[in-house]
């Protein structure tokens, strides 16, 4: 184990700090997807939806246990080791933030897209023109077009219908938090470019020429030493945790949706969603 024990005084605090997912895992475990299937048409995109919700809340509950296990290693390295060993809790610290974002990232920008897509059977022709705009700005704004977001695309999408979703307020309300912008490009910059550096793990180096040009013409070269880092444990925390609580609220919305939307066929076809599965 990569950190000691913590107490039961130890847990309750840190459990205080992330999600509770228990009411949104009673509302997922609840759309089995070896049965919702029988009411919807073979080729219908609908039946697909409850493996998707299985797969964007397991993504959720990982990275909450990496947010959790951030805050418990900090706990660990920084109050109960003796003496407190700053440089593990840094890279332990990054390691967890590294994967809450990271699977943030996929649960919203990936899967949840998907879901959506496929619930309401939305095709990717409706969605090109918002598409379209979005990679014009982003080239107006000298952006890379990698990192246009998929889920701002859906939630412009749902903001221009006639119909109003009960969810897309929560879809729009996500991805204009600050918070989650700053995880995603994160994310982004994770993948796309270097890493952001990260404080308290020694020198770090920011990609680039080691020589600087001076005003005479001449350059001029730092030997030793390292650049400023962009971000300590705790700034990265400071965005996931919102963002993944954010989401968290996010995703409980459009599984209600759903919920809902089958309930009505349920109606229909003389079962009700208590018996499924049993």
């Amino acid at each position: 184990m990569s950190r000691g024990l913590l107490d039961d005084s130890d847990w309750e605090k840190i459990d205080q700090k992330i999600p509770d997912l228990s009411n949104l895992g009673d509302m997922v475990l609840h759309l089995p997807p070896g049965f919702i299937p029988i009411h919807f048409p073979p080729k219908s995109d609908i039946q697909e939806v409850p493996t998707i919700f299985h797969d964007i809340f397991y993504t959720l509950k990982c990275a909450v246990y990496a947010l959790r296990e951030t805050f418990a290693h900090q706990a660990w390295y920084l109050e109960k080791k003796e003496p407190p060993d700053k440089v593990l809790a840094a890279i332990f610290g990054r390691y967890y933030t590294d994967d809450a974002a990271l699977r943030l990232y996929a649960a919203g920008e990936q899967y949840l897209v998907d879901a959506i897509k496929k619930m309401l059977e939305i095709s990717e022709k409706q969605l090109s023109p918002y598409k379209l705009e979005r990679k014009k700005k982003y080239k107006r704004e000298g952006k890379d077009q990698r990192k246009i977001s998929k889920l701002e695309i859906v939630g412009a999408f749902l903001s221009a219908r006639e119909t109003v979703y009960p969810f897309t307020e929560a879809i729009t309300s996500l991805t204009d938090l600050k918070e989650w912008k700053t995880t995603v490009d994160y994310r982004n910059r994770w993948v796309h470019e270097q890493p952001p550096t990260v404080a308290g793990m020694g020198n770090v180096y920011k990609r680039g020429k080691r020589w600087k040009p001076l005003s005479n013409g001449r350059y001029t070269l730092g030997i030793g030493g390292g650049d400023k880092p962009e971000f300590s444990v705790e700034d990265l925390v400071g965005f996931i945790k919102p963002a993944m609580f954010k989401f968290t609220d996010t995703l409980t919305s459009v599984v209600e949706f759903y919920t809902e939307l089958l309930k009505d066929d349920a109606k229909k076809d003389g079962y009700t969603l208590d018996t499924v599965g049993q």
